[in-house]
């Protein structure tokens, strides 16, 4: 990958891990409404952030640029964190730790064995 490939996936990355971790904070604080609001939202950013970084596309049918399924047991582990701490008497300051926490792993993570589809046209200017 070249800079300004490693660069765009950066950023497609850190969107997507910024957005999770912002999700599972407001699920681990939030009332019931409120945090079906944020899953919806999160769930319509990823799309389109990977319509924006063309990541969904009819070329990569078959192949999406995702991490391994680590990456769903990961981020399943920390929404179970966040579904556990709701409610509690600590939420208020553990749902904000765990969206960070999410966030930095998630983030490292998706750099580390991320996989990013590289757009022939975006690349070759």
């Amino acid at each position: 990958m070249n800079t300004k490939t490693t660069t765009i996936a950066r950023n497609y990355w850190l969107g997507l891990a910024a957005m999770y971790g912002l999700t599972l904070s407001v699920v681990a604080m939030a009332a019931p409404p409120w945090s079906l609001v944020m899953v919806a939202s999160f769930v319509l950013f990823a799309v389109l952030q990977g319509i924006r970084y063309r990541q969904i596309a009819r070329n990569i049918q078959g192949k999406l640029a995702t991490a391994s399924p680590g990456v769903g047991v990961v981020g399943g582990l920390f929404g179970v964190g966040a579904i556990l701490i709701h409610g509690t008497a600590v939420a208020m300051w553990a749902g904000p730790l765990l969206g960070l926490v999410t966030f930095i792993a998630m983030y490292l993570y998706l750099q580390r064995f991320g996989r990013f589809h590289e757009d022939s046209s975006e690349t070759a200017a």
